[in-house]
């Protein structure tokens, strides 16, 4: 373990910025030595000794040498070990974060803490703590305190946030205005890609409610730069979906469906002829050299009446399904007798994750 060693933060500098009683920012942080608790394996093997590398390859390329190769999991509060990774050598590598904080929910989880040890399993009620540890242990924050807690654990975490990285909060209603807010001054506005909105599937509203019930999650999505990574994710479309769609049929008996080629917005390169069929007004999609290298694929479809477009044939066998948008809708929350399930107040499905 290293010494204690003083981390200095950037100042945010987005627009707009939001101001609350208390808000200042946070220059540096001591970072203290943390403990590691426990290692794991991202492709599901034992991972080697505490210690021991896993040897070379493009994954732990330029891995700080003080930490063993690998999944590492840190005990402590999420400050001190931000601060302690800023210091030994993870400022700018990190590509994904992802963090489930408070909701400010007024919930008291003090009171759900459970124990668990050799001789069995122990319950605690809540007792009286300081503001300090009530604000770790409850979701019952002061609107300040909150949003002062919030903003410097995100100034910490965009130091660890490559250029390339991503990061996603998760969040709901209550907050999420603010938080955005924060986000923009921190990582830019600019650097906003989307509001993801989680509906989680179950649950029901009870009579005499005097509101709508909750039923969605926010998750905004921010990158650090313009570079960040994205990788599209398709959804395997439904049996509805496929039934109304893939109507055709072509001589070797696969389903298909078929999709303008024409351009959304006006491009006079792509204004041309292509074998007589009428030219979109905004002009076709791809240039004339894609269209003939389309047409010698058997991947266009032309209607009968040369005064209507050409289109794309989309076969079933080769559809990856729709792009995953900003809605999703297909992830339940846990429940009954999920294998998941660890009484853990706020657990998220881990499909949610992937």
């Amino acid at each position: 373990m290293s010494d204690e060693k003083t981390v200095n933060i950037k100042p945010a500098k987005g627009r707009p910025m939001l101001t609350w009683v208390g808000k200042r920012p946070l220059r540096n942080v001591t970072a203290y030595p943390a403990q590691l608790v426990e290692q794991f394996s991202p492709s599901l093997s034992p991972p080697p000794p505490l210690g021991e590398s896993w040897g070379e390859g493009q994954l732990w390329q330029d891995w700080p040498g003080i930490f063993p190769q690998g999944g590492l999991v840190f005990q402590g509060d999420n400050k001190d070990v931000l601060a302690y990774l800023l210091a030994n050598g993870f400022r700018g590598k990190v590509k994904l974060i992802y963090i489930d904080p408070p909701f400010d929910s007024g919930a008291d989880y003090v009171r759900k803490v459970t124990l668990r040890g050799a001789s069995g399993v122990a319950k605690l009620d809540g007792e009286s703590y300081t503001l300090g540890e009530q604000i770790q242990y409850t979701d019952i924050w002061a609107n300040d305190t909150y949003l002062q807690f919030m903003y410097e654990r995100i100034l910490l975490l965009k130091e660890l946030l490559s250029d390339e990285g991503s990061f996603w909060l998760h969040c709901d209603s209550r907050r999420s205005h603010y938080l955005r807010f924060v986000l923009d001054e921190v990582l830019g506005a600019e650097n906003f890609i989307n509001e993801v909105i989680w509906r989680r599937k179950g649950g029901s509203a009870l009579s005499g409610m005097s509101r709508m019930s909750t039923a969605a999650d926010s998750i905004l999505f921010y990158g650090k730069s313009n570079s960040y990574q994205f990788n599209i994710v398709h959804m395997k479309p439904d049996e509805e979906y496929v039934k109304e769609m893939f109507t055709k049929v072509d001589e070797e008996g696969r389903r298909f469906m078929i999709t303008v080629v024409s351009s959304p917005t006006y491009r006079k390169n792509l204004i041309y002829d292509f074998k007589g069929y009428q030219t979109p007004p905004m002009g076709w999609r791809y240039s004339k050299e894609v269209m003939e290298e389309l047409d010698k694929k058997g991947l266009l479809y032309y209607p009968e009446d040369k005064s209507k477009q050409v289109y794309k044939k989309i076969y079933l066998d080769e559809y990856k399904g729709q792009p995953v948008n900003s809605l999703w809708i297909d992830i339940s929350l846990l429940k009954g007798k999920s294998s998941e399930l660890t009484e853990y107040p706020t657990q998220k499905p881990e499909e949610l994750l992937e």
